[in-house]
């Protein structure tokens, strides 16, 4: 009777012990998961910090492209007037602005320029 009561202990003992290392794994396993969900929100906050930045450097992007299209667009309908002025070889031309005839005036004080005499849009100054 007393080895089965030795026994008893002896099982007992090592259950509880066992039981106490599980005990701790699990705990250590909770303090790993907890370490790495802060690493992770935090890595989320970077990412969405990055993408913010990307966003507003698209929109900036967006802004520069749309103003140098609106550039092109007046400089190539100012070629193209100043290519009819030359095919015509009368220094004529047509004003982009509202499609009128333009002519060269010739100043004795000031810059010679090309101007609109509908609407007297300056087209070209020399």
């Amino acid at each position: 009777m007393a080895d089965d009561d030795t026994e008893a202990e002896a099982e007992s003992t090592t259950e509880t012990t066992a039981e106490r290392e599980d005990e701790t794994e699990a705990v250590d396993d909770v303090t790993i998961d907890v370490e790495a969900i802060d690493e992770y929100e935090q890595r989320i906050e970077e990412l969405s910090t990055a993408v913010e930045e990307r966003d507003e450097t698209i929109e900036e992007l967006r802004s520069v492209v749309e103003e140098q299209s609106e550039q092109i667009d007046k400089l190539e309908n100012q070629f193209l007037d100043l290519s009819a002025r030359v095919a015509d070889g009368r220094n004529l031309g047509v004003c982009p602005e509202c499609n009128g005839p333009t002519e060269k005036k010739e100043r004795l004080f000031r810059s010679d320029t090309i101007e609109c005499t509908r609407c007297g849009e300056v087209i070209h100054t020399y």
